[in-house]
């Protein structure tokens, strides 16, 4: 299917990869279809983007690039809400904020968001028995991401062939 996403224009989904969250996510209504778009320019964020409402598009990112020690602690009704108990038919991801001031952007620690690859539905957890916080600082730890990415690819990358 076509969409026609507000941040990104034009996209391609297949229905398929259609994560459909029948709670919802706090703060966005009645909205419960959702797909992940991969954006080149942003990766390791990507982007949760609406079905519904093409103008909601939310960043999400693996919580373990942030905060590698990051623990969840998940009660049993949540995991029957996405239809699996195995670690392996599941993601972790968790929400950011972006502000105009990147040193400034956070991620929320406190409400992962589980996603059931498998059946591909998705849950919105709080964390509220867990000492984290909602507004975890994720600069430096994204610059560490970026400058170890850079380093692994290597220093030549990109280089003309004929200034070697």
């Amino acid at each position: 299917m076509d969409i026609n996403s507000a941040r990104f224009g034009s996209v391609q989904i297949n229905e398929q990869s259609v994560i459909s969250f029948p709670d919802g996510l706090p703060g966005f209504g009645k909205l419960t279809r959702f797909a992940i778009i991969k954006c080149e320019q942003t990766e390791p964020i990507q982007w949760l983007q609406s079905i519904e409402d093409m103008d909601i598009s939310i960043p999400i990112i693996n919580p373990f690039l942030i905060k590698p020690d990051y623990e969840i602690e998940v009660n049993d009704d949540e995991l029957d809400s996405i239809k699996t108990h195995s670690e392996e038919n599941m993601i972790v991801l968790n929400i950011m904020v972006i502000p105009d001031d990147l040193q400034k952007m956070t991620v929320n620690l406190m409400a992962p968001l589980l996603i059931n690859v498998g059946e591909m539905l998705g849950t919105q957890i709080m964390m509220d028995y867990k000492p984290l916080p909602l507004r975890y600082p994720a600069f430096d730890a994204l610059m560490r991401f970026y400058k170890k990415e850079t380093e692994e690819v290597g220093a030549d990358v990109g280089a003309d062939a004929q200034n070697k």
